[in-house]
């Protein structure tokens, strides 16, 4: 199980951050669909870098991404890619800058 995926989509100029379900927001209705796991995603654009060090950033958009099997990091990405920005999955687009 991973915790969190940060990356850089290189196309968009945006980071695109994803996360593990942790089941509260499983609705009954999706377990009766067959969903058991899901990841939380949000793309960010930073609007700039300040000399005290702060990375000021406005969350554009976010969703959910569920599954009907246990979600891998590499499905979580993926799927999460493709929600976000309406594409295909491209693996030369992404630069993963840190994974928990």
């Amino acid at each position: 199980m991973f915790t969190a995926i940060l990356t850089w989509i290189k196309s968009k100029k945006t980071f695109l951050k994803v996360q593990s379900g942790t089941g509260d927001n499983l609705l009954k209705e999706d377990i009766r669909e067959g969903y058991v796991d899901y990841c939380l995603w949000s793309t960010f654009r930073p609007d700039c870098i300040d000399i005290d060090g702060e990375l000021n950033m406005e969350c554009l958009d976010s969703g959910m991404v569920l599954f009907r099997e246990n979600c891998t990091p590499q499905a979580a990405l993926e799927s999460s890619y493709r929600q976000a920005f309406g594409t295909d999955f491209d693996k030369d687009d992404i630069a993963v800058l840190m994974e928990e």
